[in-house]
């Protein structure tokens, strides 16, 4: 997943919409194209994991060491999904919406 940082500004009160992030929703697409044929074992909470703070649990590695490498790999561009949960730090009802969509998208 990509380093760069790319900063996007989310507002206290702001709810999640899709629509308002379409770069990110594009790396979504394409990561969830790209994982598509790894296991499915803790799939979403990998994904989510390190995308909000890159950190996994070694249960979640030694379960699916096969996503694991492709999500750590830098592979896949994520800096605006990484963006979105660090603006939205503070925001629980932003990021909860958020994460939700993200489980949602990658387990259809």
């Amino acid at each position: 997943m990509s380093n760069n940082f790319t900063k996007i500004t989310i507002k206290d009160n702001e709810m999640f919409n899709p629509l308002n992030f379409p770069n990110a929703i594009s790396e979504l697409a394409a990561l969830r194209s790209g994982v598509s044929d790894a296991p499915i074992y803790f799939k979403v909470e990998i994904i989510v994991s390190y995308l909000k703070n890159h950190t996994l649990s070694i249960s979640w590695i030694d379960a699916n060491p096969v996503l694991t490498r492709m999500v750590t790999s830098g592979f896949f561009k994520t800096s605006h999904l990484e963006s979105i949960f660090e603006s939205g730090r503070y925001n629980n009802i932003f990021l909860r919406d958020f994460e939700r969509y993200i489980t949602k998208q990658l387990l259809t």
